[in-house]
């Protein structure tokens, strides 16, 4: 955590000022929103604001806050939040990126473990699991219809001209509550650090959830989302996969 040789005095006064900026980020946390208020609490907390308080490299106390975090079933989003609160409480204009990345790495490990299919970042599938989910659909179509004709591939895509930081920050937390939409099987995996890809089944229900994210999850973020249909054939797929990276121009 980047601790700092410090004598008993200048201990005692690092405690102090840690809990001086204690209560004011929980009281600004629970003012936003933070519920149950009783807790907002953890022993990483006291960890952040001593670290801190001492001048010492935040980075491994927010990797535990984040851990403590998602072991405590707070999602990501609020995580942020909160850090966000303690930003504006220490007197910065912004978290440090690097933190924000220590927290959300932090809450990944600590919610999910550690899954090679799996971005360390948002938690979502990676774009290798992506081609091998598509690669299924094809599965057998020189026999008979393959299962991708009854599946739309839907694509959300941040603005790419944000910031890195704004960017990773909203990717966080967008990825994070689309895995809370699609819950009938769905793949949902990361294709870059601005675009998010579902494998989806087809039909009426699909137009409606389309529908729904562009008046709700995506109009909160500032992402545009649309869906094309499976290619005729595996290879026309990957081709697509291909270009799904690149920024779509008129949108």
């Amino acid at each position: 955590m980047g601790e700092i040789d410090v004598g008993a005095g200048a201990r005692g006064r690092v405690v102090r000022r840690a809990r001086e900026l204690r209560a004011p980020w929980g009281r600004r946390s629970r003012e936003e929103g933070w519920n149950p208020a009783e807790d907002w609490w953890t022993p990483s907390v006291d960890a952040v604001c001593e670290a801190h308080a001492c001048g010492g490299d935040l980075t491994g106390a927010c990797t535990r806050l984040g851990e403590a975090r998602a072991r405590s079933g707070v999602g990501i989003g609020r995580a942020l939040a909160d850090l966000d609160a303690f930003a504006r409480v220490a007197g910065w204009d912004l978290v440090p990126f690097h933190l924000v990345l220590a927290l959300a790495e932090g809450w990944v490990e600590g919610g999910r473990g550690r899954n090679t299919c799996q971005d360390p970042l948002t938690g979502l599938a990676s774009e290798e699991y992506l081609r091998t989910r598509v690669g299924e659909l094809y599965r057998g179509a020189n026999e008979t219809v393959p299962a991708a004709f009854g599946h739309q591939l839907v694509v959300v895509a941040l603005d790419p001209s944000l910031d890195p930081w704004r960017r990773t920050a909203r990717m966080i937390v967008l990825g994070h509550e689309l895995r809370r939409f699609f819950t009938r099987g769905e793949s949902v995996c990361l294709v870059s650090r601005g675009r998010i890809a579902v494998v989806a089944r087809d039909g009426p229900a699909l137009t409606a959830e389309l529908d729904e994210l562009r008046e709700g999850i995506c109009w909160d973020h500032g992402a545009a989302v649309w869906s094309v249909p499976m290619p005729g054939t595996h290879r026309e797929a990957a081709s697509l996969l291909d270009g799904l990276g690149r920024p779509r121009r008129g949108r």
